[in-house]
């Protein structure tokens, strides 16, 4: 049986063409949304821009640099999230757009910022624009769903990256774990890495494998390194801690550290993060992605270990996961891939909704979102 393709309408069409287009700013924009816009005249693409860097143009105002007084006037602009009209670092789009002489706008996204939120789209259509709101607002949704996690819930988007055996388990009993994954699927985690603001690990991770946490198989910029360390138990010669940019490594702690070992640490240049401790002692996750998100990082990519994934499913800090099953068995003295939930009914138990997979060699990977009644 052959899988049935829907024709594309010309709106959606062209704004895939934005989405490709606000793809290229991954990892370089954040914790600005991701922004493509399209220039179309007569059914003819005129021309193409996306938001390229944070601080930089948006990607309505680079757009319209590429088009004459002319080409303008009377022009459809397809954008992927509804222009801005306030100002921030740079000039709203709206009175530009406007100035230009558009005749159409067509939005995916409505913005999720109180600043804009429909203001926006007033604007326009109170000058005489044409406005067209949810055209694959899905795909949009998906593409900006750190940026609007951000702006509406104070904290990182963050996602869980599980890489297991088919039992479950993410290392042998005494911490092993080179390689479970094959090759293939070590790349995948680097892209990953380079398009999220941080990497976030606990200190098990650190003393057991000695990661550098850092992008190497793929091109693109390291993200900040966030370790949780409640008890400062970082050994000093980590390679984490010889980065020539440590001011992107981060320590989450709690005031149960040895002073003079944190006066050691500071020296070499790594930001330590004071955070509320929870009743185990160990970091109190809320507390510490609320001060992550205080320091404009907007998406966290979480790679371990297990008891760190427990600690955020229990307090339901996550937003999709991957799970990457490797074809091999552990047993169950290997190191679980989520530490104990302790939970009394089924019904507590933290539930996703697939909505991908994808093999890299031999592994098998799912990604997971979180599960809110109805999804289909």
């Amino acid at each position: 049986m052959t899988e049935k393709r829907v024709k594309l309408t010309n709106d959606e069409r062209f704004m895939m063409m934005a989405l490709k287009e606000a793809e290229k700013g991954a990892g370089h924009v954040s914790p600005n949304p991701l922004v493509g816009a399209i220039a179309v005249k007569d059914g003819k693409v005129l021309a193409k821009a996306y938001h390229k860097k944070y601080g930089d143009m948006h990607a309505e105002i680079a757009l319209l640099k590429k088009l004459s007084r002319e080409q303008a006037i009377d022009a459809t602009i397809y954008v992927n999230l509804e222009p801005c009209c306030h100002v921030g670092k740079t000039a709203p789009c709206t009175p530009a757009l406007i100035e230009a002489g558009v005749r159409r706008v067509v939005i995916a996204q409505q913005d999720p910022n109180p600043l804009v939120n429909g203001k926006g789209m007033m604007q326009l259509s109170e000058a005489g624009i044409e406005v067209t709101h949810g055209v694959c607002e899905a795909a949009a949704r998906r593409l900006n769903a750190a940026f609007t996690t951000f702006i509406t819930k104070g904290r990182p988007w963050i996602l869980l990256k599980i890489a297991q055996s088919m039992d479950g388990r993410i290392a042998l009993n005494n911490g092993n774990s080179r390689w479970i994954t094959g090759g293939e699927s070590r790349i995948e985690v680097h892209r990953l890495r380079a398009k999220l603001d941080a990497l976030f690990v606990g200190v098990q991770t650190i003393i057991d494998d000695d990661p550098e946490l850092n992008v190497r198989h793929t091109k693109g910029r390291n993200p900040v390194r966030i370790i949780a360390d409640s008890k400062l138990r970082i050994p000093e010669d980590a390679r984490v801690l010889k980065h020539k940019d440590q001011k992107k490594t981060w320590l989450l702690i709690t005031d149960d550290v040895d002073a003079e070992k944190v006066k050691r640490i500071k020296k070499l240049g790594v930001q330590l993060i004071s955070c509320r401790a929870a009743a185990n002692g160990r970091v109190e996750m809320k507390h510490a992605m609320n001060e992550i998100a205080l320091r404009d990082v907007a998406s966290i990519l979480v790679e371990g270990g297990g008891t760190v994934h427990a600690a955020l499913l229990a307090d339901g800090l996550w937003d999709e996961m991957i799970i990457a099953v490797a074809p091999m068995l552990i047993g169950a003295d290997g190191r679980p891939s989520v530490g104990e939930l302790s939970l009394q009914t089924l019904a507590d138990a933290p539930r996703v909704t697939p909505y991908k997979q994808a093999m890299f060699e031999e592994d098998h990977w799912y990604y997971l979102e979180r599960y809110v009644h109805g999804n289909s």
